[in-house]
């Protein structure tokens, strides 16, 4: 038997499960860790996420991205973007085998090289070709803009991350700021991160988010996502990031719809970075848009120079 007529043997029984598999009935979320639907009756997800970082040059999933922008991409003007996403067999990803998570069918994270801009975006499905997204993204500073998708294949086991570039020219990018800082104030609000290590794990740290007013009253936060805050970390090369939600989120079926004044603590996993932007998004009670806002820190150097 010649070489090439061995290796198609060899190939179709993989092929035959990969499409019996495909065919098969799967109840959806069955691979989630709650199974929770929201008032139009579809699918949705919302649960503490992964504490850990994840770095994308090292591990990868099954499907691939293709990015390309729809017209010129200029320096704070928005500009429309077209995702072709595609499984590893070249089929596209069509929207209806994406389950939600937390309210969204694709979290898009994009950040400049300085990591001080930082927008979280819901692509959409276009409404013809199965596997198209689009979004729309108004970049203010010059400079390669990675963009990370975070999303739930329905016959997944998985989140699914990937990434992809896109370049803003015509200037420098501006320096990133590495300098520790654990406190922020917007107008007349002031934000405090308190950064204590976990009593069981050694690299699990433990963050306390604070939100106040001018007089050092608790702000009120809005559910936002199905969550009273979301918080992303990335390390300053941009090779990944953690996604991280309050551990109130533990056991709670379905997304929260009550608003909180209470503070919140997230978990992180240190293992792989220590040095990193984060960024924490929040709606507060007032107001029509979310509040981003940025924190930044050495877990090392910082618990070094504090013990």
């Amino acid at each position: 038997m010649r070489p090439f007529s061995k290796s198609i043997l060899l190939i179709i029984p993989f092929v035959v499960v990969y499409f019996i598999a495909r065919s098969l009935p799967v109840e959806p979320c069955d691979f989630l860790h709650e199974e929770t639907y929201n008032s139009e009756g579809v699918l949705d997800y919302c649960g503490p996420g992964d504490s850990g970082f994840v770095d994308l040059t090292i591990r990868k999933w099954p499907l691939t991205i293709s990015m390309r922008p729809l017209g010129e991409v200029k320096i704070n003007e928005p500009c429309d973007f077209e995702i072709n996403l595609k499984e590893f067999d070249g089929s596209p990803l069509a929207a209806d085998e994406v389950a939600l998570s937390h309210t969204e069918k694709i979290h898009l994270l994009a950040v400049d090289p300085s990591l001080d801009d930082y927008q979280h975006l819901h692509p959409v499905p276009d409404s013809i070709f199965d596997g198209v997204w689009r979004f729309t993204i108004t970049p203010r500073h010059f400079g390669q803009y990675r963009v990370f998708l975070d999303l739930i294949p329905i016959r997944s086991p998985r989140r699914v991350l990937l990434s992809d570039t896109f370049e803003v020219s015509g200037g420098e990018p501006i320096i990133a700021n590495k300098t520790t800082s654990l406190s922020h104030i917007i107008g007349n609000r002031k934000f405090e991160l308190e950064v204590r290590k976990s009593e069981s794990d050694g690299d699990e740290f433990i963050f306390k988010f604070k939100a106040r007013d001018s007089n050092r009253r608790p702000l009120t936060l809005r559910p936002v996502m199905g969550a009273h805050a979301h918080m992303v970390a990335f390390d300053w090369e941009r090779k990944g990031f953690a996604h991280l939600h309050p551990l109130e989120t533990e056991g709670v079926v379905g997304p929260v719809s009550e608003s909180t004044s209470k503070d919140l603590e997230f978990s992180f996993n240190s293992s792989r970075i220590s040095s990193c932007r984060l960024w924490t998004q929040v709606l507060l009670e007032d107001d029509e848009f979310e509040t981003f806002v940025p924190f930044s820190f050495d877990l090392k150097t910082y618990f070094n120079d504090t013990n």
